[in-house]
């Protein structure tokens, strides 16, 4: 607490200021990037799904008709 207490006085409003505009700044796009992100991984497990079927699924249903 007192380092944060000492941070407060060494710097003036201006520079607390621009040090919050500057994080917004950057981290105003990371939920919108974390969607996109997961839409993607989204549909990257569905091709995957689908070549694993192409490959695989004759060998499962072979087995379930026998």
């Amino acid at each position: 607490m007192e380092t944060f207490i000492q941070f407060l006085k060494d710097f003036n409003l201006q520079n607390i200021i621009s040090m919050g505009v500057l994080i917004w700044y950057f981290t105003r796009d990371i939920k919108k990037d974390m969607h996109e992100m997961n839409n993607e991984l989204h549909h990257m497990n569905t091709r995957i799904s689908r070549i694993e079927g192409t490959v695989y699924g004759k060998d499962i249903y072979n087995k379930v008709k026998e």
